[in-house]
Protein backbone atom coordinates (compact mmCIF):
# COMPACT_ATOMS: atom_id res chain seq x y z
CA UNK A 1 0.00 0.00 0.00
CA UNK A 2 1.21 3.40 -0.75
CA UNK A 3 0.04 6.32 1.33
CA UNK A 4 1.02 10.32 1.10
CA UNK A 5 3.85 10.48 3.34
CA UNK A 6 4.17 13.50 5.81
CA UNK A 7 7.01 16.51 5.07
CA UNK A 8 9.04 17.22 7.34
CA UNK A 9 7.81 20.77 7.76
CA UNK A 10 7.11 23.55 5.80
CA UNK A 11 10.70 24.53 5.56
CA UNK A 12 11.65 21.58 3.01
CA UNK A 13 9.80 23.38 0.26
CA UNK A 14 12.40 25.02 -1.87
CA UNK A 15 10.43 28.49 -2.04
CA UNK A 16 12.62 30.10 -4.63
CA UNK A 17 12.52 33.34 -3.27
CA UNK A 18 15.91 34.24 -5.86
CA UNK A 19 14.12 36.56 -7.96
CA UNK A 20 13.01 38.69 -5.64
CA UNK A 21 11.42 42.14 -5.14
CA UNK A 22 12.90 43.17 -8.52
CA UNK A 23 11.99 40.80 -10.74
CA UNK A 24 8.25 40.63 -9.37
CA UNK A 25 8.31 44.15 -10.02
CA UNK A 26 9.69 44.03 -13.22
CA UNK A 27 6.90 41.46 -14.58
CA UNK A 28 3.97 43.81 -12.53
CA UNK A 29 5.45 46.53 -14.84
CA UNK A 30 5.14 44.11 -17.97
CA UNK A 31 2.19 42.48 -17.74
CA UNK A 32 0.28 45.34 -18.93
CA UNK A 33 2.37 45.59 -22.25
CA UNK A 34 2.27 41.44 -22.29
CA UNK A 35 -1.48 41.60 -21.69
CA UNK A 36 -2.14 44.46 -24.63
CA UNK A 37 -1.71 41.95 -27.40
CA UNK A 38 -5.40 41.06 -26.39
CA UNK A 39 -8.25 41.53 -28.75
CA UNK A 40 -10.01 43.75 -26.44
CA UNK A 41 -7.46 44.64 -23.85
CA UNK A 42 -8.98 47.13 -22.30
CA UNK A 43 -12.17 44.42 -21.78
CA UNK A 44 -10.10 42.51 -19.49
CA UNK A 45 -7.87 42.55 -16.60
CA UNK A 46 -4.86 42.18 -15.64
CA UNK A 47 -2.97 39.20 -15.17
CA UNK A 48 -0.91 39.44 -11.77
CA UNK A 49 2.12 37.26 -10.73
CA UNK A 50 1.52 35.63 -7.44
CA UNK A 51 3.84 33.00 -6.06
CA UNK A 52 6.23 30.31 -7.70
CA UNK A 53 7.85 26.94 -6.18
CA UNK A 54 9.78 24.05 -7.18
CA UNK A 55 13.29 23.58 -8.50
CA UNK A 56 15.16 20.46 -9.65
CA UNK A 57 15.34 17.77 -7.23
CA UNK A 58 14.18 14.46 -5.81
CA UNK A 59 13.20 16.70 -2.03
CA UNK A 60 9.92 17.42 -0.93
CA UNK A 61 8.63 20.23 -3.36
CA UNK A 62 11.51 19.35 -5.68
CA UNK A 63 10.62 18.02 -8.97
CA UNK A 64 12.40 16.36 -11.78
CA UNK A 65 9.85 17.59 -15.03
CA UNK A 66 6.53 17.67 -13.37
CA UNK A 67 3.68 17.34 -16.25
CA UNK A 68 0.47 17.71 -15.25
CA UNK A 69 -1.50 18.78 -12.14
CA UNK A 70 -5.09 18.53 -10.61
CA UNK A 71 -6.49 20.68 -7.39
CA UNK A 72 -9.01 18.22 -5.02
CA UNK A 73 -12.34 19.84 -3.40
CA UNK A 74 -9.77 21.09 -0.77
CA UNK A 75 -7.89 23.17 -3.03
CA UNK A 76 -4.90 21.12 -2.74
CA UNK A 77 -2.69 21.14 -5.59
CA UNK A 78 -1.42 17.47 -6.67
CA UNK A 79 1.23 17.38 -9.18
CA UNK A 80 2.83 14.50 -11.52
CA UNK A 81 6.49 14.44 -10.76
CA UNK A 82 7.44 12.24 -13.84
CA UNK A 83 10.96 11.22 -13.25
CA UNK A 84 10.58 11.13 -9.95
CA UNK A 85 7.87 8.37 -10.22
CA UNK A 86 5.48 10.02 -7.22
CA UNK A 87 2.79 12.65 -6.89
CA UNK A 88 3.23 15.65 -4.79
CA UNK A 89 0.45 17.41 -2.68
CA UNK A 90 0.52 21.11 -1.74
CA UNK A 91 -1.87 23.50 -0.18
CA UNK A 92 -2.79 26.28 -2.65
CA UNK A 93 0.24 28.50 -1.54
CA UNK A 94 2.79 25.74 -2.47
CA UNK A 95 3.32 24.54 0.78
CA UNK A 96 3.87 20.72 1.20
CA UNK A 97 1.75 18.31 1.85
CA UNK A 98 3.34 15.07 1.19
CA UNK A 99 3.60 12.64 -1.46
CA UNK A 100 2.77 9.27 -2.79
CA UNK A 101 5.32 6.87 -4.89
CA UNK A 102 3.36 5.40 -8.04
CA UNK A 103 4.09 3.06 -10.79
CA UNK A 104 6.64 3.98 -13.08
CA UNK A 105 6.62 7.83 -14.88
CA UNK A 106 3.15 9.41 -14.56
CA UNK A 107 2.00 11.57 -16.76
CA UNK A 108 -1.47 13.00 -17.20
CA UNK A 109 -3.67 13.37 -13.84
CA UNK A 110 -7.43 13.42 -13.24
CA UNK A 111 -9.82 13.37 -9.99
CA UNK A 112 -13.15 12.19 -10.17
CA UNK A 113 -16.17 13.05 -8.14
CA UNK A 114 -15.03 11.10 -5.15
CA UNK A 115 -11.46 12.34 -5.58
CA UNK A 116 -9.92 9.26 -6.40
CA UNK A 117 -6.67 9.76 -8.44
CA UNK A 118 -6.46 9.13 -12.55
CA UNK A 119 -2.79 8.89 -13.85
CA UNK A 120 -1.10 7.75 -17.05
CA UNK A 121 2.13 6.66 -17.15
CA UNK A 122 4.70 7.11 -20.15
CA UNK A 123 7.04 5.54 -21.23
CA UNK A 124 10.75 7.91 -20.37
CA UNK A 125 14.05 8.76 -21.49
CA UNK A 126 16.69 7.76 -20.58
CA UNK A 127 16.70 9.98 -17.93
CA UNK A 128 14.43 7.67 -15.98
CA UNK A 129 15.04 4.76 -13.57
CA UNK A 130 11.55 2.49 -14.79
CA UNK A 131 10.90 1.45 -18.02
CA UNK A 132 7.43 1.20 -16.71
CA UNK A 133 4.43 3.17 -19.56
CA UNK A 134 1.48 2.73 -21.19
CA UNK A 135 -0.90 1.79 -19.22
CA UNK A 136 -3.38 3.90 -16.52
CA UNK A 137 -3.14 3.89 -12.34
CA UNK A 138 -5.98 4.70 -10.11
CA UNK A 139 -5.16 5.71 -6.58
CA UNK A 140 -7.20 6.54 -4.02
CA UNK A 141 -7.31 9.88 -2.46
CA UNK A 142 -4.21 9.07 0.10
CA UNK A 143 -2.29 7.53 -2.65
CA UNK A 144 -3.39 3.41 -2.36
CA UNK A 145 -3.40 1.66 -5.54
CA UNK A 146 -6.50 0.42 -6.96
CA UNK A 147 -6.26 -0.75 -10.11
CA UNK A 148 -4.48 -0.16 -13.64
CA UNK A 149 -5.27 -1.22 -17.20
CA UNK A 150 -3.64 -1.37 -20.46
CA UNK A 151 -0.57 -2.15 -21.91
CA UNK A 152 1.58 -1.66 -24.69
CA UNK A 153 0.28 -1.80 -28.48
CA UNK A 154 -2.87 -0.09 -30.87
CA UNK A 155 -5.62 -2.66 -30.08
CA UNK A 156 -8.83 -1.45 -28.36
CA UNK A 157 -7.42 -0.63 -24.30
CA UNK A 158 -3.75 -0.47 -25.30
CA UNK A 159 -1.70 3.04 -25.79
CA UNK A 160 1.34 4.18 -27.35
CA UNK A 161 2.40 6.63 -24.80
CA UNK A 162 -0.71 8.11 -23.45
CA UNK A 163 -0.37 11.89 -22.44
CA UNK A 164 -3.38 13.77 -20.56
CA UNK A 165 -6.57 12.29 -19.67
CA UNK A 166 -9.96 13.88 -18.24
CA UNK A 167 -13.12 12.09 -15.90
CA UNK A 168 -16.27 13.66 -16.79
CA UNK A 169 -18.84 13.88 -14.25
CA UNK A 170 -20.76 10.59 -15.50
CA UNK A 171 -17.38 9.01 -14.61
CA UNK A 172 -16.05 8.05 -18.93
CA UNK A 173 -12.58 8.15 -18.47
CA UNK A 174 -10.96 10.33 -22.24
CA UNK A 175 -7.35 9.35 -22.42
CA UNK A 176 -5.27 11.09 -24.92
CA UNK A 177 -3.59 7.92 -26.70
CA UNK A 178 -0.89 9.93 -28.45
CA UNK A 179 1.52 8.09 -30.59
CA UNK A 180 -1.86 5.82 -31.64
CA UNK A 181 -3.34 9.07 -33.02
CA UNK A 182 -6.80 8.83 -31.07
CA UNK A 183 -8.79 9.67 -28.04
CA UNK A 184 -9.76 6.46 -26.23
CA UNK A 185 -12.63 6.58 -23.42
CA UNK A 186 -13.55 4.38 -20.30
CA UNK A 187 -15.78 3.41 -17.90
CA UNK A 188 -13.83 4.14 -14.18
CA UNK A 189 -13.08 0.13 -13.82
CA UNK A 190 -10.83 0.42 -17.21
CA UNK A 191 -13.75 -1.28 -19.46
CA UNK A 192 -13.07 -0.22 -22.87
CA UNK A 193 -16.24 1.95 -23.93
CA UNK A 194 -14.77 3.65 -27.83
CA UNK A 195 -12.66 5.11 -29.50
CA UNK A 196 -12.46 7.45 -32.31
CA UNK A 197 -9.32 9.50 -34.21
CA UNK A 198 -6.54 8.69 -36.91
CA UNK A 199 -3.22 9.79 -38.45
CA UNK A 200 -4.40 12.66 -40.86
CA UNK A 201 -5.23 16.37 -41.16
CA UNK A 202 -9.13 16.15 -41.21
CA UNK A 203 -11.29 17.24 -38.78
CA UNK A 204 -10.88 13.92 -35.77
CA UNK A 205 -7.65 12.89 -37.53
CA UNK A 206 -4.75 14.08 -35.16
CA UNK A 207 -0.86 14.93 -35.88
CA UNK A 208 -0.75 14.35 -39.91
CA UNK A 209 2.08 17.17 -39.97
CA UNK A 210 4.09 14.62 -37.98
CA UNK A 211 5.29 11.11 -38.78
CA UNK A 212 3.52 8.23 -37.95
CA UNK A 213 5.12 7.33 -34.95
CA UNK A 214 6.05 10.99 -33.25
CA UNK A 215 4.69 11.24 -30.06
CA UNK A 216 4.18 15.41 -30.62
CA UNK A 217 1.59 15.02 -33.01
CA UNK A 218 -1.10 14.31 -30.60
CA UNK A 219 -3.39 14.37 -29.25
CA UNK A 220 -1.64 15.65 -26.45
CA UNK A 221 -4.21 16.46 -23.38
CA UNK A 222 -8.02 16.22 -22.95
CA UNK A 223 -10.59 18.66 -21.12
CA UNK A 224 -14.18 18.48 -20.56
CA UNK A 225 -16.22 20.98 -21.02
CA UNK A 226 -19.23 22.31 -18.64
CA UNK A 227 -21.47 20.69 -21.36
CA UNK A 228 -19.44 17.55 -21.81
CA UNK A 229 -17.98 17.70 -24.91
CA UNK A 230 -14.56 16.59 -24.84
CA UNK A 231 -11.20 18.66 -26.01
CA UNK A 232 -8.37 18.19 -27.50
CA UNK A 233 -4.66 19.91 -28.18
CA UNK A 234 -2.68 18.62 -30.84
CA UNK A 235 0.73 19.75 -31.17
CA UNK A 236 2.39 19.13 -34.64
CA UNK A 237 -0.78 20.28 -36.30
CA UNK A 238 -0.91 23.72 -34.08
CA UNK A 239 -4.60 23.37 -33.53
CA UNK A 240 -7.27 22.34 -31.00
CA UNK A 241 -10.72 20.26 -31.56
CA UNK A 242 -13.42 19.40 -30.23
CA UNK A 243 -15.81 15.88 -29.89
CA UNK A 244 -19.32 15.31 -28.52
CA UNK A 245 -18.43 12.82 -25.86
CA UNK A 246 -19.32 9.93 -28.59
CA UNK A 247 -16.52 11.10 -31.10
CA UNK A 248 -18.14 13.22 -33.61
CA UNK A 249 -16.20 16.07 -34.71
CA UNK A 250 -17.65 20.00 -33.67
CA UNK A 251 -14.71 22.39 -33.81
CA UNK A 252 -11.17 22.95 -34.76
CA UNK A 253 -9.33 25.85 -35.20
CA UNK A 254 -5.07 27.05 -34.52
CA UNK A 255 -2.52 28.48 -36.12
CA UNK A 256 1.78 27.26 -36.38
CA UNK A 257 2.41 31.12 -36.64
CA UNK A 258 4.67 32.28 -33.40
CA UNK A 259 2.69 35.31 -32.58
CA UNK A 260 0.47 35.82 -29.86
CA UNK A 261 -2.93 34.23 -30.86
CA UNK A 262 -1.44 31.27 -32.33
CA UNK A 263 0.24 27.94 -31.17
CA UNK A 264 3.61 28.37 -33.57
CA UNK A 265 7.14 28.54 -31.99
CA UNK A 266 10.06 26.40 -31.04
CA UNK A 267 11.08 25.69 -27.62
CA UNK A 268 14.54 27.59 -26.98
CA UNK A 269 15.56 25.51 -23.31
CA UNK A 270 18.30 23.78 -24.77
CA UNK A 271 20.95 26.81 -24.11
CA UNK A 272 19.07 28.86 -26.54
CA UNK A 273 18.87 26.44 -29.70
CA UNK A 274 15.46 25.86 -31.16
CA UNK A 275 13.53 22.36 -30.94
CA UNK A 276 12.23 21.76 -34.12
CA UNK A 277 10.55 18.63 -33.14
CA UNK A 278 9.14 20.38 -30.53
CA UNK A 279 5.93 23.09 -31.43
CA UNK A 280 2.31 23.69 -30.78
CA UNK A 281 -0.04 23.86 -27.87
CA UNK A 282 0.21 20.95 -25.24
CA UNK A 283 -2.25 21.38 -22.39
CA UNK A 284 -5.80 23.27 -21.58
CA UNK A 285 -8.60 23.36 -18.97
CA UNK A 286 -11.33 25.95 -18.34
CA UNK A 287 -12.01 28.98 -16.24
CA UNK A 288 -15.12 29.27 -14.30
CA UNK A 289 -16.80 31.45 -17.22
CA UNK A 290 -15.91 28.39 -20.10
CA UNK A 291 -13.10 30.06 -21.80
CA UNK A 292 -10.06 28.17 -22.46
CA UNK A 293 -6.38 28.66 -21.18
CA UNK A 294 -3.84 26.59 -23.35
CA UNK A 295 -0.37 26.03 -22.73
CA UNK A 296 2.01 25.77 -26.22
CA UNK A 297 5.60 24.90 -26.28
CA UNK A 298 6.71 28.29 -27.62
CA UNK A 299 6.40 29.61 -23.39
CA UNK A 300 2.76 31.20 -23.99
CA UNK A 301 0.08 30.62 -22.25
CA UNK A 302 -3.19 31.93 -23.31
CA UNK A 303 -6.74 32.48 -22.77
CA UNK A 304 -9.94 31.85 -25.63
CA UNK A 305 -13.19 31.63 -26.49
CA UNK A 306 -14.49 28.22 -27.01
CA UNK A 307 -14.84 29.24 -30.84
CA UNK A 308 -10.69 30.28 -31.14
CA UNK A 309 -11.19 34.01 -30.12
CA UNK A 310 -7.92 35.09 -28.43
CA UNK A 311 -8.09 37.10 -25.61
CA UNK A 312 -5.09 37.54 -23.63
CA UNK A 313 -1.46 35.49 -22.60
CA UNK A 314 0.97 35.86 -20.07
CA UNK A 315 3.97 36.28 -21.66
CA UNK A 316 5.98 35.99 -25.04
CA UNK A 317 8.97 35.40 -23.25
CA UNK A 318 10.51 31.97 -22.64
CA UNK A 319 12.84 31.63 -19.88
CA UNK A 320 13.37 31.34 -15.99
CA UNK A 321 12.07 34.80 -14.52
CA UNK A 322 8.50 34.80 -12.68
CA UNK A 323 5.58 34.80 -15.59
CA UNK A 324 8.00 33.51 -18.27
CA UNK A 325 7.85 29.62 -19.09
CA UNK A 326 9.99 26.96 -20.56
CA UNK A 327 7.64 24.38 -22.45
CA UNK A 328 4.28 24.78 -20.11
CA UNK A 329 2.50 21.75 -19.47
CA UNK A 330 -0.22 21.75 -16.97
CA UNK A 331 -3.16 23.88 -16.35
CA UNK A 332 -5.42 24.21 -14.12
CA UNK A 333 -8.23 26.49 -11.51
CA UNK A 334 -8.84 26.66 -7.57
CA UNK A 335 -11.95 27.66 -6.62
CA UNK A 336 -10.81 30.77 -6.33
CA UNK A 337 -9.82 30.99 -10.03
CA UNK A 338 -6.45 31.56 -9.44
CA UNK A 339 -4.45 29.60 -12.37
CA UNK A 340 -1.66 27.35 -11.42
CA UNK A 341 0.79 26.61 -14.47
CA UNK A 342 3.27 23.55 -14.43
CA UNK A 343 6.63 24.99 -15.35
CA UNK A 344 8.42 21.74 -16.98
CA UNK A 345 11.76 22.32 -17.82
CA UNK A 346 12.31 25.04 -15.32
CA UNK A 347 10.95 22.27 -12.56
CA UNK A 348 8.12 24.18 -10.49
CA UNK A 349 4.95 25.61 -10.55
CA UNK A 350 3.53 29.04 -10.83
CA UNK A 351 0.57 30.97 -9.89
CA UNK A 352 -1.22 33.52 -10.98
CA UNK A 353 -4.54 35.91 -10.17
CA UNK A 354 -6.26 36.30 -13.66
CA UNK A 355 -9.16 37.92 -12.58
CA UNK A 356 -13.25 36.86 -13.71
Amino acid sequence: MTTFLRSASNSDVPYRAAWHFHAVLLLLLTAAFETGFAANAADVPPIRFLREWGQQGDKPGEFHFPIAIAINSADEVLVTDHLNSRVQKFDRDGNALGHFTTLGNPGGIALDESGQIYLTHIHASGQSDSSDGDFVTVCSPTGELLRRWGKTGNAAGEFDCPGGLAVSKDGRVFVADQTNRRVQVFDRNGTFLRQWGEFGNEPGQFGGKAGRKSRVGGPQFVACDASGNVWTTEGANCRVQSFTPMGKPLTNWGSDEDRPGCFGGFFTGFDNRPARSLVGPIALCFDQSGRLWISAVSGRVQQFTADGQYLRGLTNTQGTEPGHFFAPHGLAFNSAGQLYIVDSYNHRIQKFEVGP
